[in-house]
């Protein structure tokens, strides 16, 4: 059976408004495998013929539909194989929410329905030495970035260096530096000079992961004249909001 053919998995009671838009938006693909390399993170590979349709390119994003309603969360794709419709994607189960408690519970041979691929953050003409600043939910990123920028350098805020490490380890990312994230942001003076000793003479910054961070670095590295092109910023989540796009 094709992956098309799959029937969608539909909240009981569904509305006629959360049909249609699944129907018209979205197709479906099947959860073909799960690792757990961390109890907060989930190795999650899918497929379907949708994938096999249009381009990926690093950066993009996908929107995966929930249990009920037409509530979908963001994710970025680490691979995208056209020729067999196979995707990989990381999540981070940070805390208690819907995407959260739905990775922590996906499994193998699930049918979900997702909308995408499809742009998100443009990493076109970037610079020989690119700096990648984020967090957890950068790690995606990061990995699908790398194999079109082998000399990538990463600076990471992470609850765990420890833990982090080995996700990253698990995903081929090298060349990173993991600062352990402190509540108060003490440690985002300790996480800037990392990123200023990682850069060369011409560096792209892309900026991803928590919004306030991401702030903070961005109006600092704006401060020493870097602007335009230089930077890439896409917040993916802020304290206090869900779902960010």
């Amino acid at each position: 059976m094709h992956q098309s053919a799959l029937p969608a998995r539909q909240a009981p009671g569904a509305g006629l408004l959360e049909r249609a838009f699944t129907r018209l938006l979205m197709r479906p693909v099947q959860i073909t495998s799960v690792q757990a390399p961390d109890p907060d993170f989930r190795l999650i590979a899918m497929q379907g013929d949708a994938l096999k349709r249009g381009a990926w390119s690093p950066g993009d994003k996908i929107q995966l539909k929930l249990d009920g309603g037409l509530q979908t969360r963001t994710f970025t794709p680490i691979e995208l194989d056209p020729a067999s419709g196979r995707m990989r994607i990381l999540a981070y189960c940070h805390g208690s929410g819907p995407a959260s408690d739905w990775a922590r519970g996906v499994a193998e041979g699930e049918v979900r329905q997702i909308f995408g691929p499809r742009g998100s953050l443009n990493l076109q003409n970037l610079a020989s030495c690119t700096v990648v600043f984020g967090d957890e939910t950068s790690f995606a990123l990061a990995a699908a970035l790398q194999r079109d920028e082998p000399g990538l350098r990463c600076v990471f805020e992470v609850a765990s260096p420890a833990r982090s490490q080995r996700v990253l380890d698990l995903l081929g990312i090298g060349r990173a530096r993991l600062i352990e994230r402190r509540a108060d942001d003490t440690h985002l003076d300790q996480t800037l000079d990392a990123i200023q000793r990682s850069a060369e003479i011409r560096t792209s910054f892309v900026l991803t992961g928590r919004a306030p961070a991401i702030q903070r670095i961005g109006r600092a590295l704006k401060a020493q004249g870097l602007g335009g092109g230089a930077l890439r910023i896409k917040p993916y989540w802020a304290p206090g909001r869900t779902g960010l796009d």
